[in-house]
């Protein structure tokens, strides 16, 4: 019987075929033609389907369709060649290891190119592609060249006997799925397609440099003086030498822009030759040498000083045949004392997880997209990136060597989707960071223990390795990403220590740390993380390995929430060397959306469940910092203070500077005093060192000197502002010249005066008017006066949402037991009391309630007293507070607190104290809509209308929190066009309210944050001008 399936797609020890051996990158334009651009596409429903490629040519072809190289199909016009597909943990196709689906979407491109005879003569020509996925097979001229897997890696095929003087057919057969499939199961789309560059190359074929290793070791213990270790792979023997030379250091803090990182080419300097060294080298073989270098300038993060290099190919004639130009940073991994280390000092990673995406190519990202992603990162005090979860395109780590960042680099390799029917038969919610090896043992066996599978894992492990070898700032490896943990990690681990012993290795998946270097947790919570701490410290505070979080603080919508209380644990002990926030950026794919608001098309961000998969994760892809369009989100703005590299506190009459850097000291800032404009004189600060300046200042700023990299002078790094005591209006309560008119009514309540008119509708208890010199103020709004229903956030939605609606907390009623009126005393015109119980439907507890209006010529004063009562009460509460209609007059409001963005009780820290406008406030807009908007400590709130002056809003003993809206509809809302709107605003008016936390994936909201079911007691005034 013939199988459907072709033995390439089912053979998990077949990687590839006629691929060349990896070898560290390089780019030269005088050796890489490019072959991007259009080439004829056609898509079959299966291999079966696809023509002969042997047999196909270039007339047939070219009357296909044409499409746009790289990018990926899924994402043409139209959709008209499929549509793209989310999972995150779950396989889109039935588990049959090692069998893709005989039903497998084959797309075949097909493209030429011209060579003339002195190419012909003069060179050795190879094909190169730097992602192909899933897998795919290469012609060229009718003939087959060989095969590949591995989607996020690249590969180079030796094409010389193939081509011919003139026009030239490549054909690359591209398959959707195949026994790779299985290991490539990260979060995100699945998306096919030759989605990064296609290159023809062009190397001398009497001789060539094939590969390079560059190596730096510091010889003495106070990583003074260093080796340089440079290996030389040359091929052809049509030469005499090579020439090494290597130029002074640029600076590292070196000016950039988003041109200049995109169009400077690697080795060309002006600057003058360090050391320079000539050799010859047997011919075919590698050849090593090593140069002393004196005190060279490090290399770290904070200050990535480069030295370029050229190796030079010299001809018997003395011509250069062929030139190499990169750069190396002097710097040394180690673990020592158990600690991560870098040039012998503890690093603390500042870190966020980053996939690659792009929300209208998807994976197929231009480069100066990602140079746009690492200038944000640079600007919001981000100093490390793990590559989640496959390596990027090789020109991205020139990028992360020149800017500054600690990287990891991970292997491409994820088996996920093996668990989820574990998962599901055991009703398992949730993975825990300390007992999710049960969980992976059981699974195991699939894959990542399965012999079957090994040649399949080393291929990535070394492919890693050997590509990106000589980039400074990869200082750790990744075996890959929740893959269990097996015999084939175990192999991967021993394969990468024989390739490259400079480097440390990570997996989460082995929580022991049998097979990496360091420990790696995922969202755990503080007490877990306390826990592994103790369990693997001795009585005298020492430990074999660090902890680092590899992912954490989920991101997904509003939040996350806590970020603050991480970071201080990971200052406190330095058994933690902190982690990556999962993760950078929402995954959102723009479409056109019909929108349930207006019933018009709209531009959306799409999710799970957007192109009508038949499985599909939802909104899980929207987790990052920024928004699909990769702009700042709260979230990132909350993340750039909590890590803040520089603290300064400032209380009691002075200010207190303390240096978080690893490295660099504080000359390269200025602190500037925010109330006078002054600067002001701090002595150099090395990394943990303070100093305490008497001041009277309650805001500082650090800034920079001068420009550094790809950030200007004056770009701030951190700030600090004093606690401010609590500040209302300086109010002045007028006292009524004359009684108000007082009308107690079958339904309503009403007092008026010269200026107010106040009317209560008994039946509800709540405001039915607010008209002040005419003017409507306010007016009831749905549902009860005192509400305390939220929208949820994507956090909410595993366990607050759900208890919240089952003790029905969004359907809560306010029954009046009475209505009470009595003409005002002290000054006051009138004094109405409501007495109510507010309660769910279906459940026995309640409020029992009294709220009293005191009404004043110019104020009302509204002190609200809630009492819980009856059984089966919810252990909290999303919020309390009240909301009201403002009136048509309304015009824009101010407030003294914590602005100008959003803030909650668990994410405030970015937020600062001030008098804002909201005029000049943009309001943020989530891809996904939930809760928004929220300011926390507020003290002062003036919202002003036309023609009537303003109303002030404030609580006299503490600081209160508020939100002024004209969206509804959030909660039944799928994305932001389908967000409704009144035609006019909203007072939400809250005692308090729920934090956010990070529970979409990781630790629930903080106790502390939590607001828990008690009495309320709560007093506003509103106050009129």
């Amino acid at each position: 019987m013939s199988c459907l399936i072709p033995e390439n797609l089912r053979n998990p020890k077949k990687v590839h075929e006629n691929r060349l051996p990896t070898r560290a990158y390089y780019y030269d334009q005088d050796i890489f033609e490019s072959l991007n651009g259009p080439w004829a596409f056609a898509l079959f429903d299966a291999p079966l389907d696809a023509p002969d490629a042997k047999n196909l040519d270039w007339e047939t072809a070219k009357k296909w369709s044409t499409i746009s190289v790289p990018s990926h199909w899924e994402l043409q016009e139209d959709w008209k060649y499929g549509k793209p597909i989310y999972t995150n943990v779950q396989y889109p196709i039935p588990i049959d290891i090692p069998n893709p689906p005989t039903v497998n979407p084959t797309g075949v491109y097909a493209r030429t190119f011209e060579l003339d005879s002195k190419s012909i003569e003069s060179f050795e020509h190879r094909l190169r592609f730097e992602g192909v996925d899933n897998c795919y097979e290469l012609y060229v001229n009718g003939q087959y060249v060989g095969f590949n897997k591995g989607s996020r890696n690249g590969a180079e095929f030796d094409i010389q006997k193939y081509v011919s003087e003139g026009e030239n057919l490549v054909v690359v057969k591209v398959f959707k799925w195949s026994d790779s499939t299985y290991i490539e199961d990260q979060d995100q789309w699945w998306l096919s397609g030759i989605y990064r560059d296609v290159s023809l190359l062009k190397l001398p074929k009497k001789a060539h440099i094939e590969d390079v290793r560059v190596t730096t070791t510091f010889v003495d213990s106070q990583y003074q003086d260093a080796e340089l270790s440079v290996k030389v792979d040359v091929q052809g023997s049509s030469y005499d030498h090579i020439n090494f030379t290597l130029y002074e250091p640029e600076d590292g803090s070196k000016v950039y822009d988003a041109s200049s990182l995109l169009n400077e080419e690697n080795g060309n300097t002006t600057f003058s030759t360090k050391e320079f060294i000539s050799f010859s080298t047997k011919k075919n073989e590698e050849t090593a040498f090593k140069i002393n270098v004196k005190a060279p300038e490090h290399w770290t993060a904070e200050n990535p000083t480069l030295y370029k290099y050229q190796l030079d190919l010299i001809g018997s004639d003395g011509s250069v045949i062929q030139s190499i130009k990169h750069h190396v940073g002097f710097r040394q991994v180690e673990l020592k004392d158990g600690n991560i280390t870098v040039n012998g000092k503890d690093i603390l990673f500042r870190g966020v997880n980053r996939h690659d995406h792009h929300p209208r190519f998807g994976r197929a990202v231009p480069l100066d997209f990602v140079v746009r992603d690492l200038i944000l990162m640079k600007k919001f005090n981000i100093n490390a990136v793990r590559n989640s979860h496959y390596p990027n395109h090789p020109k991205v780590y020139d990028l992360f060597d020149k800017l500054g960042f600690w990287v990891i680099d991970e292997a491409d390799l994820e088996t996920h989707g093996v668990q989820e029917p574990f998962n599901r038969h055991t009703n398992l919610e949730a993975e825990y960071p300390d007992t999710k090896n049960k969980l992976y043992d059981v699974n195991a066996h699939y894959l990542s223990d399965n012999p079957e599978y090994e040649v399949a894992y080393l291929d990535r492990a070394s492919q890693l390795v050997l590509r990106d070898v000589n980039h400074p700032s990869i200082i750790i490896w990744s075996l890959g990403n929740e893959a269990c943990y097996g015999r084939n990690h175990k192999a991967m681990y021993k394969l990468i220590k024989q390739l490259d012993p400079t480097r440390l290795v990570h997996y989460e998946g082995d929580l022991n740390a049998l097979s990496a270097d360091i420990f790696s947790f995922m969202y755990p919570t503080f007490e877990i993380m306390e826990r592994w701490r103790k369990n693997h410290t001795d009585e005298n505070g020492k430990f074999e390995k660090p902890l680092i979080l590899c992912e954490y603080g989920h991101a997904m919508g509003n939040g996350p929430g806590s970020l603050k209380e991480y970071q201080e644990l990971f200052y406190k002990e330095k058994f933690y060397q902190g982690g990556f926030i999962w993760e950078w950026a929402n995954h959102g794919i723009e479409f056109e959306d019909v929108s349930t608001a207006d019933g018009k098309l709209h531009k959306a961000y799409a999710y799970g469940g957007d192109f009508k998969e038949e499985v599909h994760d939802g909104v899980f892809i929207m987790d990052g910092l920024c928004n699909s369009e990769h702009n700042p989100t709260p979230g990132l703005v909350e993340y750039k203070k909590v890590i803040e590299p520089v603290h300064i506190k400032i209380a009691h009459g002075s200010v207190t500077i303390t240096n978080k850097h690893d490295f660099i000291t504080t000359d390269h800032l200025l602190f500037i005093d925010k109330d006078t404009g002054k600067t002001i004189d701090v002595p150099s600060l090395k990394p943990e060192e303070s100093v305490t300046i008497p001041s009277d200042t309650t805001y500082v700023v650090a800034v920079l000197k001068d420009d550094a990299g790809v950030l200007k002078a004056g770009h701030e790094i951190a700030w600090g502002q004093a606690e401010l005591p609590l500040k209302v209006p300086d109010f002045v309560t007028e006292t009524a010249e004359k009684a108000a008119k007082i009308n107690d009514g079958k339904r309503y309540v009403s007092v008026e005066s010269s200026g107010l008119h106040f009317i209560l509708d008994k039946l509800l208890g709540k405001i039915e008017s607010l008209k002040v010199k005419g003017k409507e103020i306010s007016s009831k709004f749905e549902g009860s006066s005192i509400t305390f229903w939220r929208p949820p956030t994507n956090n909410d939605e595993p366990r607050d949402f759900k208890n919240w609606k089952k003790y029905n907390i969004d359907l809560m009623k306010q029954n009046i037991h009475g209505v009470s009126v009595e003409k005002g005393s002290n000054g006051s015109l009138a004094v109405v009391t409501v007495n109510s119980r507010i309660s769910p439907v279906v459940f026995y507890y309640g409020f029992e309630t009294v709220q009293k209006y005191t009404i004043f010529a110019n104020k009302i004063n509204l002190n609200t007293s809630m009492k819980l009562t009856g059984e089966y009460q919810p252990p909290d509460f999303p919020r309390v507070g009240y909301e009201f209609w403002l009136g048509d007059s309304y015009e824009s409001f101010e407030w003294l607190g914590r602005g100008p963005g959003e803030s909650y009780p668990d994410k405030k820290e970015s937020q600062r104290f001030g008098l804002y406008d909201s005029k000049d406030v943009e309001e943020f807009v989530y891809d996904y809509p939930q809760e928004n908007g929220n300011h926390t400590d507020t003290h002062f709130l003036n919202i002003k209308f036309e023609g009537a002056g303003k109303l002030s809003i404030f609580q006299k003993e503490k600081p209160f929190n508020f939100k002024i809206s004209d969206e509804y509809g959030v909660d039944e809302a799928a994305h932001a066009c389908d967000v409704k709107r009144y035609g006019r605003h909203y007072l939400r008016l809250d005692h308090a309210i729920h934090g956010v936390g990070s529970e979409a994936c990781g630790p629930d909201v903080l106790d502390q944050y939590r607001l828990k079911a008690q009495d309320f007691n709560f007093e506003f005034d509103l106050a009129f001008e």
